[in-house]
């Protein structure tokens, strides 16, 4: 008698719960996509944010290490977990299966595993026997030949006048000044 347990996703998750969390995924990629935009474009926030990083950089930095240090020790916990029980189905002796009796005489009785523990099983058993897995050669390709850019007959316009810096708030900002401007702003004086 084979086993009749079923690991499969279907069975662990009801619907209502995948349809929920592909509703937060949705949610939480608008919004991500929303304060991207949001600082893009809005002058006010991208000052917000650079100070809080400026003030707040290392106390984020540290937050952003601790926790990713304990993802990663609670991912290796749960592996670590994982193989001990795995390991443990493994080495557990052979018990005799729920068979027909006229088949069980005579014969070395078995325990059906799941398919994931027997081929687990089956990789363990011939480890040993593999040869081991030859270096592997990287050759590099000689890099592309770079193409010369033939220069632009027309000149380049520059401006003439300088810009002043006119604060306002706490940033400061570029004023552009254009020269006919200021040439007919002192004729006029």
């Amino acid at each position: 008698m084979a086993q009749s347990t079923d690991f499969s996703v279907k069975r662990l998750m009801p619907g209502y719960a995948k349809i929920i969390m592909l509703l937060q995924s949705i949610m939480i990629l608008f919004l991500s996509f929303w304060v991207l935009q949001e600082y893009t474009y809005n002058i006010y926030f991208q000052a917000y944010v650079n100070d809080m990083v400026q003030t707040n950089g290392s106390l984020i930095a540290i937050l952003v290490f601790v926790s990713s240090l304990g993802l990663a020790l609670g991912l290796f916990k749960v592996l670590k977990s994982t193989h001990q029980q795995i390991g443990a189905l493994v080495n557990q002796p052979l018990a005799p299966t729920m068979g027909p009796v006229a088949s069980t005489f005579g014969s070395k009785q078995g325990i059906d595993l799941h398919p994931m523990v027997a081929a687990l099983k089956a990789d363990m058993a011939h480890q040993g026997s593999m040869e081991p897995i030859p270096p592997l050669e990287i050759k590099e390709k000689a890099p592309p030949p770079r193409l010369q850019v033939q220069p632009d007959p027309q000149p380049v316009r520059t401006q003439v006048g300088t810009p002043s810096t006119v604060i306002t708030g706490t940033m400061p900002v570029l004023k552009r000044v254009n020269p006919d401007q200021t040439r007919g702003q002192n004729s006029q004086q």
